[in-house]
């Protein structure tokens, strides 16, 4: 079981690495434009082009984001629940267990274990829980919202298009599509080298307890599953749409959740200690439901 699962992941695992070590060893990943490149460019492309390859088209658009919708408020009354009765605070706290890494950790996982008849779900889905983390997450832990900041998101304008070009039925030239392919081909290794950089460049400190730290590690894998797992059961979804879900629903602590805690003057030692921790519990979680589920 576990040889076959690292086998499908090897891939995702050494570009992982790959990245922390260009980032410890070199100034190759240093430019700050590069996750800009990314967020313009490269998730956009891949998500148009991910949905104009849906065999269904704008049903299984609408149930992917019914769906995700779904597990994330239910994961965010389950970790609101969760922080309650260990007496932690809410406002840092909630988004960090409710958000998922399913961007440059999700997608790959998916695409690596599922193939790439997947890749649309994941996309759509690491869209819908970014939008999420740039507006429940930025909200909680800033005090405000901006629709603005949305509004301009190269995913959100990429969506409305794919979803504008599905329901008119228009059909897109075969040059266009080939050139949305090579945007999207770099995407996810880029993400890729990316997550290693920014786990590089995590760093550690203050008085963190280890049992906060492993009940909030261990918190964001099983409320995501939870929630995943009730949602297969109350809405009808292709088998594809339910194991790319339950997949990214068991996936760590956004490294979103660390840059905004560290904006918005949150507990970054912690959320970082967090995102280390819950990596390890993740991928066990995805092995396991691997085996025994999907």
């Amino acid at each position: 079981m576990v040889i076959p699962f690292l086998a499908s992941l090897t891939p995702v695992l050494v570009c992982t690495g790959l990245g922390w070590i260009l980032s410890r060893r070199t100034r190759l990943l240093d430019d700050p434009d590069l996750p800009q490149l990314v967020m313009v460019i490269g998730l956009p492309a891949l998500l148009l082009n991910s949905l104009l390859r849906m065999d269904a088209g704008i049903s299984q658009l609408s149930q992917t984001i019914l769906a995700t919708l779904a597990m994330l408020a239910l994961s965010v009354l389950m970790a609101a629940a969760l922080l309650k009765i260990a007496r932690q605070p809410l406002r840092f706290l909630v988004p960090v267990l409710s958000n998922p890494n399913t961007g440059n950790l999700g997608i790959p996982v998916v695409y690596a274990l599922l193939g790439p008849d997947a890749l649309p779900y994941a996309v759509v889905v690491s869209t819908t829980v970014g939008l999420s983390n740039l507006s429940l997450g930025a909200w909680l832990m800033s005090g405000r919202l901006d629709p603005r900041a949305l509004l301009a998101n190269g995913s959100v304008i990429a969506l409305l298009v794919g979803v504008l070009l599905l329901l008119a039925d228009i059909p897109v030239p075969a040059p266009i599509m080939d050139t949305l392919d090579l945007l999207a081909g770099i995407t996810v290794p880029i993400m890729l080298l990316l997550l290693g950089r920014s786990l590089a460049s995590i760093r550690l400190g203050g008085n963190i307890g280890f049992g906060l730290i492993g009940l909030l590690s261990a918190g964001r894998v099983l409320i995501g599953a939870a929630a995943a797992l009730i949602v297969l059961q109350l809405l009808p979804m292709p088998e594809l749409l339910a194991e790319s879900l339950l997949i990214q629903a068991c996936m760590p602590v956004a490294v979103l959740s660390y840059i905004l805690a560290s904006q918005y003057q949150g507990p970054k030692d912690l959320i970082a200690a967090v995102i280390l921790c819950s990596m390890p519990l993740s991928l066990l979680a995805v092995m396991l439901l691997s085996a025994f589920y999907l």
